[in-house]
């Protein structure tokens, strides 16, 4: 066999080799898109509105807790101001005394 001959063969097996993996990754990009596609319907169809269902309760839930748990502070907080002020007007200050 010639030079010529080795390089023919060597060719064939080397675009057969590509051949292959081509195929191969053809094969693994197939599935990842049809895969894909099946999650983004899904997606649509059940799993966001889930998703959006849930995010909705946890809403719902937290401003609720959160109002029964911060209004008594709140009260607390407004009538010690309103009882500060009230005696800050009744009584006068020493900075309102030196004014005079």
């Amino acid at each position: 066999m010639s030079l010529g001959d080795w390089r023919d063969i060597s060719l064939i097996l080397l675009s057969l080799e590509a051949l292959v993996i081509g195929l191969i990754y053809g094969v693994i990009f197939y599935y990842l898109w049809k895969g894909f596609r099946i999650t983004t319907i899904w997606l649509s169809h059940i799993g966001l509105p889930e998703a959006r269902r849930y995010a909705h309760l946890a809403k719902t839930y937290s401003y609720q807790y959160s109002k029964k748990i911060v209004r008594p502070i709140i009260s607390v907080e407004t009538t010690l101001t309103r009882t500060t002020r009230t005696a800050g007007h009744l009584v006068p200050t020493p900075k309102q005394r030196t004014r005079r």
